[in-house]
């Protein structure tokens, strides 16, 4: 089974290689076409998408507003208790580090200072 499965791998190869081959088009550069042709062929108009109807625009508006509720209902809201437990955490952290900052300025500035005098 896995011999047969190497050997369609092998030929499916050999399929694929030969046919770029055949529309790669010729073996030297004599033969190729020239390069405005390709030009040409890319050189399409763009489809534009006929625009949205207002009905259409306003069901989108809606689907994305039921959407956005839906995902809202699964939210974790904290409770009360919570967030002022969050809110003196974070309070007290700021203080720390301002009081951290400030200590270092103020050991960086009298260095400073005794340098400079």
């Amino acid at each position: 089974m896995a011999v047969q499965k190497k050997t369609l791998k092998r030929a499916s190869a050999a399929r694929e290689i030969a046919a770029t081959k055949e529309t790669s088009g010729a073996e030297n550069k004599k033969d190729a076409a020239p390069k405005d042709a390709a030009k040409a062929v890319a050189k399409k108009e763009p489809v534009k998408a006929p625009r949205a109807s207002f009905s259409d625009r306003v069901g989108s508006v809606s689907k994305y507003l039921r959407g956005v509720q839906n995902e809202l209902k699964k939210v974790h809201w904290p409770t009360r208790k919570e967030i002022v437990t969050y809110t003196a955490v974070v309070l007290t952290s700021v203080a720390v580090l301002a009081v951290v900052i400030w200590v270092v300025d103020s050991l960086l500035s009298l260095g400073v200072k005794g340098i400079i005098s």
